[in-house]
This record gives C-alpha cells, sequence and structure tokens, in this order.
C-alpha cells in the first residue's frame, strides 16, 4: 500500500477500514489537503496496514506480506 489518508470506523474500541471508491478516496485526499500539515506520530503506529479488497504487491496474506 501506498503512504497516505485512510479513513477507520471506531466500533467499542475497535478500529474497522473503510473502503471507498476512487473518487471518495480523492476527495478523502483533497479535504486531507485542506487541512495540511498533517500533525503524523510516527512513533505511535497502530499496527499493520493489509489490503482486505485484493491481493497486495508484497504477496498479500494476513500480516500483510
Amino acid at each position: 500500500m501506498k503512504d497516505g489518508i485512510v479513513l477507520f470506523y471506531c466500533k467499542d474500541s475497535v478500529l474497522y477500514p473503510v473502503a471507498l471508491t476512487e473518487e471518495q478516496q480523492y476527495t478523502l485526499d483533497f479535504t486531507a489537503s485542506l487541512l495540511s500539515p498533517l500533525t503524523v506520530v510516527f512513533d505511535k503506529p497502530q499496527g499493520s496496514a493489509v489490503n482486505l479488497l485484493g491481493k497486495s504487491k508484497t504477496g498479500g496474506g494476513r500480516n500483510g506480506g
């Protein structure tokens, strides 16, 4: 997966990824650009990203490759 803004839904303290269409992703990216600069807290990772809609470039799998 490429670096960028992603969207999650929080339910009962569990985060779930939200699948977006290309148009929705474009809108999310555009909206995020209006909020620039974003502060990314790189020393507090929340987990690994996994492509749930298709095979990732690294071979996929539950743990991201």
